[in-house]
């Protein structure tokens, strides 16, 4: 790029292991592969797949959007899938403004997988009603597998890839009540259903209208299980506005009694008449002012919520709690890794966090 810096920022990072070739033929044995994303400012939409012996990255592209004023074409999520049909191991990669581009182990080709031409599913087709923000482009901006099926959230909508030789997706929810939101459904994680069959789906709607939300992929049906806004103001006493939850994904772990639980990053604008209640650290970014402790939820499986933060040094604005990741260490297998910063838009340095805990001093107790 004329000697200009290209590389801004990793968009998704993401471990796939795979039993297949292309031509679902089976492995000698599987093959793990640590890919990434990134915010590349010429428009061009990569894939880099790390060669565990070297230490090296290889970029497979993707496609080539030209930027424009505030938006920036990227690969915002990446994922895994066994084809129930055809048996193949697939990789997938959501691609804004193209759509959801998936691939197969082949080791002749750089970085070890051949991706598909055309994206499987094409977002010039699909609505961006209820997106209020970043001018209505479309966001893939999470897959999670739910009851061995594919799924997407795209926008405020969920889409299930139906497997087979010709895939293709189909629509199964619309959220009804999006607020002001720029990027819609985040985090999209597969929970246990609470009639005890099979698994549901869990969401964060971001935005004015922020909550979570579970959703039965069967029928589309939805049920709120937490309020943001009225959570949030009876935790802090100050009025939330605009609210994230769950900016990547949602992180799974043991509880102390042996369930399951999940950690929940979160980012909130509070109102800037409100009274700051003591212990609260708020910093005001020009257009507005974020609780900036580091704050995350833990949903106690059925559905009970605890609000907990980031043990942080003092005055030091921790500003959204992005990601939260179990160690992956084996000397390090009781630990939990939760990092950070949103610039949101405003000039930022020397900001970026990453704080380590105890899965027991991460979750607590549940109320």
């Amino acid at each position: 790029m004329d000697g200009r810096p290209r590389d801004l920022a990793v968009s998704a990072l993401e471990e796939v292991t795979l039993t297949t070739d292309g031509s679902a033929a089976r492995l000698p044995a599987p093959v793990s592969l640590l890919i990434a994303a990134n915010w590349d400012l010429t428009g061009t939409a990569r894939v880099f797949s790390r060669d565990d012996a070297t230490g090296a990255l290889t970029a497979a592209e993707l496609a080539q959007d030209r930027p424009t004023p505030g938006f920036l074409p990227q690969v915002r999520s990446l994922g895994r899938h066994h084809d129930r049909v055809t048996g193949i191991d697939r990789v997938f990669a959501g691609q804004d403004p193209g759509g959801i581009f998936s691939g197969t182990y082949d080791p002749a080709v750089p970085g070890r997988i051949r991706w598909t031409a055309a994206p499987e599913l094409d977002l010039s087709g699909v609505s961006s009603s209820g997106l209020s923000g970043r001018n209505g482009h479309l966001r893939v901006s999470r897959f999670a597998e739910c009851n061995d099926r594919l799924y997407a959230a795209v926008g405020q909508q969920i889409y299930e890839r139906i497997d087979g030789a010709e895939p293709h997706w189909r629509l199964v929810y619309t959220n009804r009540y999006p607020g002001h939101s720029e990027t819609g459904l985040r985090g999209l994680t597969a929970i246990a259903s609470p009639s005890g069959q099979g698994q549901v789906l869990l969401a964060a709607v971001e935005g004015s209208a922020a909550r979570l939300v579970r959703v039965d992929p069967r029928d589309g049906n939805e049920a709120t299980e937490l309020d943001l806004a009225d959570f949030l103001r009876s935790a802090w006493g100050v009025p939330a506005g605009y609210v994230i939850a769950a900016y990547n994904d949602m992180a799974k772990v043991r509880d102390t009694g042996g369930g399951e639980a999940l950690l929940i990053g979160l980012e909130a604008f509070v109102l800037p008449s409100a009274a700051i209640a003591a212990g609260h650290n708020v910093v005001n970014i020009g257009y507005g002012h974020l609780e900036a402790g580091g704050w995350y939820l833990v949903r106690h499986a059925p559905g009970g919520y605890d609000l907990r933060q980031v043990a942080a040094p003092s005055g030091k604005p921790v500003v959204a709690t992005r990601s939260i990741r179990v160690s992956p260490f084996p000397c390090d297998s009781d630990a939990l890794y939760f990092a950070g910063y949103d610039a949101n838009k405003a000039p930022a340095h020397d900001s970026a966090w990453i704080f380590r805990s105890t899965i027991g001093g991460a979750i607590g107790v549940a109320q």
